[in-house]
């Protein structure tokens, strides 16, 4: 949020799981004009209702953003006790763990900020167990012309369940004129100019870096 000029910034948090994030944007010291947190899961939606249910400025929308409006399923895995591991719900191929598998809505990001009203957008953090280029896909006129900042995890094998590239994605922010940077041990951050063994990406549009 530091990096941010915006005096209230409007933050998207996709794959918003159980509000982790969203409740650390809302206790800011420069607390956010709004955040709308997008999680797909059924029963961690619920979840994340009931965290935010007192936040005024919190939106909870219950899809999965992608390349396309449609319907995906979405996989929970199930531990061994039988209960949920709700911080890896996901879709894609690639795994074998035993899971509960729900029909989820998906909508395009940049259609969805229509339909919220949203002209302006300052940041956006996705975590989204490997789909971040279907995400990415349906977000064109942000990234490209609104160039909020982003803050994005990024791993290979995840990615490997789209048949995508998590170093492609990096390129494609430089590309679009964004600076990368990972947090470091003093909880600072390094600019970057290409993916490391490093999770999380910070891309910065240059006129703000």
């Amino acid at each position: 949020m530091a990096k941010s000029n915006a005096a209230q910034p409007v933050i998207i948090d996709i794959g918003a799981n159980v509000g982790l994030f969203t409740t650390a944007f809302m206790a800011a010291a420069r607390p956010p004009k709004l955040v709308l947190a997008i999680e797909p899961s059924n029963y961690v939606f619920a979840i994340l209702k009931i965290v935010t249910a007192k936040l005024d400025r919190v939106r909870c929308r219950k899809l999965a953003l992608s390349h396309e409006s449609g319907e995906v399923q979405l996989k929970t895995p199930i531990k061994k006790s039988g209960a949920l591991r709700v911080g890896l719900s996901h879709i894609g191929d690639g795994d074998k763990m035993t899971a509960f598998v729900e029909t989820v809505q998906t909508k395009r990001l940049d259609d969805l900020l229509t339909a919220e009203s949203i002209p302006q957008v300052d940041i956006v953090k996705i975590d989204v167990e490997g789909a971040e280029q279907h995400v990415i896909n349906g977000a064109q006129n942000l990234i490209n012309k609104t160039k909020p900042i982003w803050f994005i995890e990024l791993v290979q094998g995840r990615a490997d369940n789209f048949n995508g590239s998590a170093s492609d994605i990096f390129q494609q922010f430089i590309d679009a004129g964004y600076q990368a940077f990972i947090l470091n041990d003093d909880y600072g951050w390094d600019q970057v100019t290409s993916i490391s063994d490093a999770t999380d990406y910070l891309f910065v549009p240059v006129a703000t870096a």
